[in-house]
C-alpha cells in the first residue's frame, strides 16, 4: 500500500511540474494564431451571415480569414502598437448580401493603422478612431 501511494505522490508531482499553466483571464490573447470574430465596423454591430467574417493573423506575417461570405488573404507588418494591413486578394463568390463583405474588405485595405489587444478583444484602429473590434478564440499552433 505504501508503495503505491508513494509511486501516487511521484507521478502527481512530475505532472505538476510539467504541466502548463492556465492563461489567467487577466491576460491578453496574442495577436498571432487566434481566430478574431468581427464584431463591430465603425462602432455599428456586425450581422454574421451565412459565413462568420474574422481574421487570422500568423507569425510569418500573413494574415487570412473570411469577409462574411468570401475568403480573403494578405500580409501585415507590426511593431509597438502599429499595424499595416496589405489585403492581397480574396474569392469571387456571389453572395446575397455583400455590404459585410464591402464594409469590412475597405476597412482592412484603407483604414487601419493601429492595434490594440484587450483580453479576448482586438480593436483595429486609425489613429485613436476604432474601425473594427473583434473577439478572439485561441487556436491550436
Amino acid at each position: 500500500m505504501r508503495k503505491i501511494l508513494f509511486l501516487s505522490i511521484i507521478i502527481l508531482s512530475v505532472l505538476t511540474l510539467f504541466a502548463k499553466p492556465r492563461k489567467k483571464d487577466t491576460e491578453n490573447l496574442p495577436l498571432f494564431y487566434t481566430k478574431w470574430i468581427l464584431k463591430e465596423i465603425h462602432g455599428m454591430p456586425v450581422t454574421q451571415g451565412l459565413d462568420t467574417a474574422f481574421i487570422i493573423f500568423s507569425d510569418n506575417y500573413k494574415m487570412s480569414g473570411n469577409l462574411g461570405c468570401n475568403l480573403f488573404f494578405g500580409s501585415f507588418s507590426s511593431g509597438k502598437k502599429r499595424i499595416k494591413l496589405d489585403f492581397v486578394g480574396s474569392t469571387r463568390r456571389l453572395c446575397i448580401d455583400m455590404s459585410l463583405e464591402e464594409q469590412f474588405s475597405r476597412a482592412i485595405r484603407d483604414d487601419i493603422t493601429h492595434y490594440h489587444i484587450e483580453k479576448n478583444k482586438l480593436y483595429l484602429r486609425y489613429k485613436e478612431n476604432v474601425v473594427l473590434k473583434f473577439e478572439g478564440i485561441t487556436l491550436p499552433q
